[in-house]
């Protein structure tokens, strides 16, 4: 038995010993927002933005790609249907509520930053991303915030719970690594 598939079987071992060890019993109402206030990074729903994109292909559009973004944006803000100027995408053409961190990771930091500092209704770009160029329009972007206490009672139980199984798990393991010595004995030479 190789050295990976000891330490995979002990791993399942510990785990299974250790497997909703500590199923919480219900929490005080005070335990509860206690652990609201002081983790409000785990309840705040970020700034979300909900955006309509047309897309422009360098494949399709080889040299001209520049000049035909530029055509296309102007086409878009005189009011020509989104349908009528871009070029197929594996994207969506409209995303709702979308996360910085997506719209980073689809289109770029360039797109998101501007979809997250643009005022809503007006087509902007065009944008370039590792696809091509993008030419979008935001419809709606919500700000970050923390909801209250009262409107989300339940997930902070649950975040609670699944924090006091954690700690409890991470307690056992360190008990049981304490009561073991691992000896390697290798094969003579």
């Amino acid at each position: 038995v190789n050295d990976d598939e000891v330490r995979r079987r002990l791993i399942e071992k510990m785990s299974y010993l250790t497997q909703d060890l500590a199923d919480p019993e219900p929490s005080s109402e005070e335990a509860l927002r206690q652990f609201y206030e002081a983790s409000p990074d785990l309840f705040t729903i970020p700034a979300l933005v909900s955006f309509d994109q047309v897309f422009f292909s360098p494949g399709a559009r080889g040299a001209s790609l520049d000049a035909d973004a530029a055509a296309g944006l102007a086409a878009l803000r005189s009011g020509r249907a989104p349908a009528e100027v871009g070029d197929r995408t594996p994207l969506r053409e409209s995303y709702d509520d979308a996360p910085r961190e997506q719209v980073a990771v689809l289109f770029g930091d360039e797109l998101a930053a501007a979809l997250f500092g643009a005022e809503p209704g007006e087509w902007s770009g065009p944008f370039r991303s590792d696809f091509g160029l993008h030419a979008v329009r935001l419809r709606n972007r919500t700000v970050a915030r923390l909801p209250p206490y009262d409107e989300i009672a339940a997930r902070v139980a649950e975040e609670y719970g699944a924090a006091r199984r954690r700690e409890a798990n991470e307690r056992a393991y360190r008990e049981m690594r304490a009561r073991y010595d691992v000896v390697v004995e290798l094969p003579p030479q």
